[in-house]
């Protein structure tokens, strides 16, 4: 059965990017055919698989705004297994156009539902609790909530559960998962006020932190997952594992 899986956060820099991607071709790695959807009009996980913005014709604004089905906007990655629906800056305009549409946040569930192809579908979002969000919450079986470790990590996390609920119609328990990233051991007094804070979400928690390692930033640079950029790094065992997790989580 397919999951869909929204990675999701309001903050932006948090690693929502990084773990879309990551997790994608981690997927893929496992042999799961895989399919990563940009939702966001930046466009970072368009280009850190290494597609221009002016190299294909068709993107997710034109399938949101139902001027093209979605398997004209899939494209082929350099990583076996893992295909891409790519975003554009358009992407930022069609939201505006779809703000008075009648069930505007259905509009992404009925373009994918049909996808049955892929085992998973990775919706990376953009760091608003906007429209394009609400499709991807709508959508997805899974929310995945990266937060970094920082002081103002946790600032609008409320906001954020309570838009589950509401989109999801369900204890947000169901749903969400938080990962913790770009995690550093010695920042300890820094660790334990936001694990204290995060107590309430204990079981909610995944594991492992995503540790702070540039090697994510260089793979990044390199418009590469960080499996086939420096296998051997910090970064690729965390996201090794963390798929190796996910995989578990969703076989329950």
């Amino acid at each position: 059965m397919k999951k869909n899986i929204a990675i999701v956060n309001q903050k932006g820099g948090v690693g929502k990017t990084t773990t879309a991607i990551n997790l994608a071709a981690g997927l893929a790695e496992k042999g799961k055919r895989t399919l990563l959807i940009d939702l966001d009009p930046q466009a970072n996980s368009t280009i850190g698989l290494g597609i221009e913005p002016e190299s294909f014709s068709v993107a997710i604004h034109q399938v949101l705004l139902k001027k093209a089905p979605i398997s004209k906007a899939i494209l082929k990655t350099k990583i076996p297994g893992l295909d891409l629906v790519p975003s554009h800056i358009r992407l930022e305009k069609a939201e505006q156009e779809l703000t008075p549409e009648l069930f505007k946040e259905e509009r992404l569930y009925k373009a994918i539902r049909d996808l049955d192809e892929y085992e998973f579908i990775i919706i990376d979002c953009r760091p608003t609790l906007g429209t394009l969000t609400i499709n991807a919450l709508y959508a997805c079986d899974l929310v995945l909530v990266p937060c970094e470790m920082s002081r103002y990590a946790l600032d609008g996390f409320s906001d954020l559960m309570e838009s589950i609920e509401a989109v999801k119609n369900s204890d947000h328990t169901q749903f969400v998962r938080i990962l913790l990233t770009k995690y550093d051991s010695r920042n300890k007094i820094t660790n334990d006020w936001i694990l204290d804070k995060l107590k309430p979400f204990e079981g909610l928690t995944l594991k492992p932190y995503i540790r702070k390692n540039e090697a994510l930033n260089q793979a990044h640079i390199a418009e590469e997952p960080i499996f086939s950029y420096q296998a051997q790094s910090l970064g690729a065992q965390d996201y090794r594992e963390l798929t190796k997790n996910i995989l578990a989580l969703c076989q329950q």
